[in-house]
């Protein structure tokens, strides 16, 4: 139940008593209107001393004193938790948390003493979470924005693109692409690679926004051998996305959108290595289908908060992505580590071709100046680097760009080279020299560089290289 919801409950409540007396006064004794309300309004204090003359006005000498103590018992309450807050804000560091229960309470206890409830009111906070929908959050912000300035604001927000600053210290989350994100970092498939060679087929049942963050950062994150070929088979639409993108046939992973639902493609379905379930409705319903029809395959389902995977008896077959709760995880919302390898990366960046001094100020100030593109690309590359580190311990070599063998450096420059490029082409750039000759041209979102890596000059080649020396020379220790 919404907060506004319990106080109005709380307001009938307490005028009960008045309303009581009113009526059995003014109708049934036939005082004045007048005189019935002031009686009644004493009630609460408990200065009606005659006896009463009905049922109503008994009810009301009674329950009157209650609410006038009921009342005196909630401000004191209201009084004490306001304090207590005010508290945690001197103390520094606390967190004020605005959105419907179901989605604050974890995040709360995940905070601890440091966490405050914000309810439906301004409160004072080191930090700001806003968890609503983007309509409270939006108003939130704008009501409250000069109080808000210099804090550092999470806005959950899917409408507009998430994990980027658009303006001092506001970051837009979107639980679906973080959700995403995560979801392929335990995927495995650099695994099932191993096992079954760089060709695999995975398809996506149900798309949506959800659906959509899933096939962006799985393009991005999957990337794990420049001869692979992951084939991503869409069911649940996906026009207006193949629209938009309009450069997706230039990444060399294939993307099929299919206009016919899935239980029309069975026979490739059976032969799909990995089947990701993102429908939200009816997911009960089609997951029994799906478990019917292909007795042979484990689906991967984002589970909606509706499904209950206790009741099927394959369950064994259903391996559970909570993402809600996953995506609300306090380290998953804020995101401070991704963010923060981002800007060290783009100050590594800014010192060795720029020559910027390597210190926090620098870091914040070169972080600004960037588009929000530019941003975001250093965003994906920070992303991916979890990947290569991965790809690093499974070769048994420490992240260290001077104890790389050549081949292995040579691997992990074209990877970074791939990721670029699709970045590029997921934003629609495309490949084409400018006329001033410059490498790139963004009214155009043309680049000379969008190509393969083994076209590349020596000298391109070079900075892919520098590129992974540069993300390993950043210090990740206290991320």
């Amino acid at each position: 139940m919404s907060e506004k919801r319990i106080q109005i409950r709380r307001l009938l409540i307490f005028v009960l008593p008045f309303l009581s007396g009113t009526y059995g006064l003014w109708q049934l004794e036939h005082e004045s209107l007048w005189d019935a309300m002031f009686l009644s309004i004493c009630m609460y204090l408990m200065n009606y001393g005659d006896s009463a003359p009905n049922l109503f006005v008994e009810i009301a000498r009674w329950s009157a004193p209650l609410m006038t103590a009921g009342g005196i018992v909630l401000a004191i309450s209201a009084l004490r938790t306001r304090w207590h807050n005010y508290l945690k804000y001197l103390r520094g560091g606390s967190v004020a948390v605005y959105g419907d229960t179901k989605d604050t309470d974890d995040v709360l206890a995940e905070l601890g003493s440091r966490g405050i409830a914000g309810g439906d009111s301004f409160v004072a906070a080191s930090r700001y979470i806003l968890l609503g929908d983007e309509t409270f959050n939006i108003s939130f912000y704008q009501a409250n924005r000069r109080r808000l300035e210099g804090k550092p604001v999470c806005f959950k927000c899917s409408s507009l693109r998430a994990q980027t600053s658009i303006g001092g210290d506001l970051k837009l989350f979107s639980p679906y692409e973080t959700a995403a994100r995560l979801f392929w970092k335990q995927a495995g498939l650099a695994e099932t690679i191993r096992q079954k060679g760089s060709d695999l087929t995975i398809a996506v049942i149900g798309f949506g926004t959800l659906g959509e963050e899933l096939i962006t950062w799985g393009l991005l994150d999957n990337i794990f051998s420049p001869s692979q070929k992951l084939s991503y088979h869409i069911f649940g639409g996906g026009t207006e996305f193949s629209c938009m993108h309009h450069e997706l046939s230039s990444i060399t992973d294939p993307v099929f959108f299919h206009d016919e639902p899935w239980y029309a493609s069975v026979p490739l379905l059976k032969e799909t290595d990995r089947i990701v379930v993102c429908e939200q409705k009816e997911q009960t319903e089609l997951l029994r289908d799906l478990l019917s029809t292909l007795p042979g395959q484990t689906f991967d389902v984002f589970l909606s908060e509706d499904t209950p995977l206790e009741f099927f008896e394959e369950q064994d077959r259903l391996r559970a992505f909570c993402w809600k709760d996953e995506a609300l995880k306090l380290k998953n919302l804020l995101e401070d580590h991704l963010i923060e390898l981002a800007k060290r990366i783009n100050l590594r960046y800014a010192h060795l071709y720029n020559g910027a001094e390597e210190t926090n100020a620098v870091k914040e100030a070169e972080w600004k100046k960037l588009d929000s593109f530019t941003r975001y690309s250093n965003i994906s590359s920070a992303d991916y680097h979890e990947i290569r580190l991965q790809m690093l311990r499974d070769w048994n070599l420490p992240a260290d760009y001077a104890a790389l063998p050549e081949d292995r450096l040579e691997l992990l420059a074209e990877l970074e080279h791939i990721r670029w490029c699709r970045y590029h082409y997921l934003n629609n750039w495309r490949f084409g020299i400018p006329e001033n000759g410059a490498a790139k041209d963004k009214k155009k979102r043309i680049h000379h560089d969008l190509i393969p890596y083994d076209r590349l000059t020596e000298a391109e080649k070079q900075k892919d290289r520098e590129t992974i020396r540069t993300l390993m020379s950043v210090d990740v220790s206290g991320l």
